[in-house]
């Protein structure tokens, strides 16, 4: 292949992903058959395309106790861990400001689900899956989020010329790529990875 123009950076960022309502492919925690993670009406979910198991990411909330000092008459709000705390509709805390002690409520709010570390140990960040797409070159991982990454990849490495879109963007798909995926030296066997993960769905 000649000359390839690369895409736009961390397009497939885990995050990135979900957010265009795409998915990303990992082993079924049941069967370990394909599963895709989706961004459903409300959470994040999983779904198994051979045993059909299904979960959804649970929800995560924040405790918070704020309001004024009655002493000092100063606003604060303090993120509350305590587990003990957690369940009552009214805590004793004192004031960041003054240490004066304040009887105020316990708020509760759902926390925002939309951002999330990108894959780790070749694993997903909310249901700690390991991808599907998934093979190693000398002992280093290699792996793609879906088929379109994977394509992606392929198309990059297999590229004698790698140019940058024009539009002047600095960070591309390929920042994040590690060297060992990069090295002409590798192109043959690389490519040959990833050829082979295009077929396990198929």
């Amino acid at each position: 292949m000649g000359r390839f123009e690369d895409e736009p950076g961390y397009k497939y960022a885990f995050s990135s992903v979900l957010y265009r309502r795409e998915q990303v492919a990992v082993k079924c925690a049941r069967c370990g058959g394909l599963a895709y993670i989706f961004k459903g009406e409300h959470a994040n979910e999983v779904k198994c395309t051979t045993c059909f198991y299904h979960e959804k990411e649970p929800e995560s909330y924040r405790y918070s106790a704020s309001g004024v000092c009655e002493a000092c008459e100063r606003w604060f709000n303090e993120d509350m861990t305590d587990k003990k705390q957690l369940t009552q509709k009214v805590i004793h805390i004192r004031c960041p400001h003054c240490s004066a002690m304040n009887q105020v409520p316990l708020r509760r709010t759902l926390k925002y689900a939309g951002c999330y570390s990108d894959i780790r140990h070749e694993r997903d960040p909310v249901f700690n899956l390991e991808l599907y797409y998934l093979d190693y070159f000398r002992g280093k991982p290699v792996w793609a989020v879906n088929r379109a990454h994977l394509n992606y990849l392929i198309a990059y490495i297999s590229a004698d010329l790698r140019e940058k879109p024009g539009n002047g963007m600095k960070r591309t798909a390929s920042h994040t790529l590690p060297r060992y995926m990069k090295e002409a030296k590798n192109r043959e066997a690389m490519v040959k990875t990833l050829r082979r993960l295009q077929l396990k769905d198929e």
